[in-house]
């Protein structure tokens, strides 16, 4: 252990530690198999203690002294709800992220505009321009129904159609 010492902090023995018993966090993880890979005293360290941590967990309970079972027991009731649900974490999290990009979103709404006079009067302008255009289109069109499409493509076959049935009636 004093060679240990010697060639690395405590905080990297630790991490090591807890990673082998696979308590570390996903970065610490990832640092240590990384260094693992380019250390080799840190990588026969790392697997003495997962070799350990395998035998431990293969402890079967009744082989276990009661102490341990209890403090075990003490130690899980005092875990993190959160930490033993990560699908629950990340429901949660996407939630608080849709409401925030929510909220966000309406905040910056922007406010009914606010238009100048001048603005207002040109835009009424230009709709009186429009109508004055519609309504002369229309009574264009009004007329060219009157004189030529009713009379000529409308009255003539009625007209025509009318001739042959009365015609036929009369025997004619």
């Amino acid at each position: 252990m004093q060679y240990i010492k010697n060639k690395m902090d405590e905080e990297t023995l630790r991490k090591i530690i807890a990673a082998a018993y696979k308590d570390a966090d996903w970065a610490d993880r990832l640092k240590i198999y990384f260094l693992a890979k380019r250390d080799a005293e840190v990588k026969r360290i790392f697997n003495e203690y997962k070799t350990t941590a395998e035998v431990i967990r293969n402890i079967p309970l009744e082989r276990m002294p009661d102490s341990v079972i209890n403090s075990i027991k003490l130690e899980s009731g005092k875990e993190n709800f959160f930490a033993l649900r990560p699908a629950f974490m990340v429901a949660v999290s996407l939630v608080v992220v849709t409401i925030a990009i929510a909220v966000i979103l309406f905040q910056n709404k922007k406010d009914d505009p606010v238009y100048t006079k001048a603005e207002i009067e040109l835009a009424e302008e230009q709709v009186k321009v429009s109508l004055a255009i519609v309504n002369k289109i229309f009574k264009k069109t009004e007329s060219l129904m009157r004189e030529e499409v009713f009379p000529k493509r409308v009255g003539e076959p009625i007209h025509k159609s009318l001739t042959i049935i009365n015609d036929v009636l009369t025997g004619g």
